[in-house]
């Protein structure tokens, strides 16, 4: 459908106390970017990867582009949206309105940044499809316009051993999964996979999207959403231990170490060891 979508950029967790955020997942063992202030009224801490990073998201002063995500704060924090990477928004709304997605004009916005050279700006143009046609959450493409002052391959050592984004798992009933799932491959120009009965998946640059009707059971009522994220790590056992030592309760299931409770926001957390990054 078109060839401007590259991958999965980012996923955001919305929540609404950014500090605490950024002490849990500091001590969860991911590094984080210091405090960026959005000229649209956001804020935010990044754990950066190879392939993209995660977003730590809080809404300082309302403004239109993040209505939605003052919305879903309304009742409480988790994982709100799923960032394409696109190298031109522009052309990717035009793609997506000729293949019938409803998506709003491109917008532009910054954050400043202090470089070795002094202060720069990051700039983006997103373009946000509405959340209408992709229940579950905010799906929008960012087009990153000076990539250089966002990633630095110094920022993606973390002490957790995570290397990248694996997955993402939306939970949907049962009565909405294909309709659901026709609609995320269309929007990620992806063809979708049928992983089990329950089950369709969708791969998008090295993330699986996986739609999955049997999460759902664990928030009755609440599907579609962002049931949990995962990350590909080093090494399973290291990361046991890290967590542990920090005072982090996990559980375990065969290859798939997972965390849940206050401390993720909302959201499930996955850790793979790198091979086995297939959400558990």
């Amino acid at each position: 459908m078109t060839r401007h979508v590259r991958g999965i950029d980012h996923v955001v967790i919305a929540v609404r106390d950014l500090d605490a955020a950024s002490e849990h997942f500091t001590r969860m063992g991911f590094a984080l970017t210091p405090r960026g202030y959005h000229t649209v009224g956001s804020e935010n801490h990044c754990a950066m990867f190879a392939n993209g990073y995660l977003e730590l998201l809080a809404v300082r002063t309302p403004h239109p582009v993040t209505a939605y995500f003052s919305r879903f704060l309304d009742h409480g924090d988790g994982a709100a949206a799923m960032v394409v990477a696109t190298d031109n928004a522009q052309a990717l709304h035009r793609d997506w309105r000729a293949a019938g997605v409803p998506v709003a004009e491109p917008f532009d916005f910054s954050r400043p940044v202090q470089t070795a050279r002094g202060d720069a700006l990051a700039r983006f143009r997103i373009t946000q499809v509405d959340t209408a046609y992709t229940p579950g959450g905010l799906v929008f493409a960012c087009e990153h316009l000076t990539p250089e002052l966002v990633y630095s391959p110094d920022e993606t050592m973390h002490p957790n051993g995570a290397t990248g984004l694996a997955a993402v798992t939306v939970s949907v009933a049962s009565a909405q999964l294909e309709a659901v799932a026709d609609r995320y491959a269309r929007v990620l120009a992806a063809s979708t996979a049928t992983s089990g009965e329950a089950e369709r998946s969708i791969r998008c640059g090295d993330v699986d999207v996986q739609l999955d009707d049997t999460a759902s059971e664990a928030k009755p009522g609440t599907a579609p959403y962002v049931s949990a994220l995962t990350f590909a790590v080093r090494s399973l056992d290291a990361l046991t231990n890290t967590l542990h030592r920090n005072g982090v309760a996990t559980k375990r299931s065969g290859d798939t170490l997972s965390v849940d409770g206050a401390i993720v926001h909302g959201v499930t957390l996955r850790f793979a060891q790198r091979g086995q990054t297939k959400p558990a």
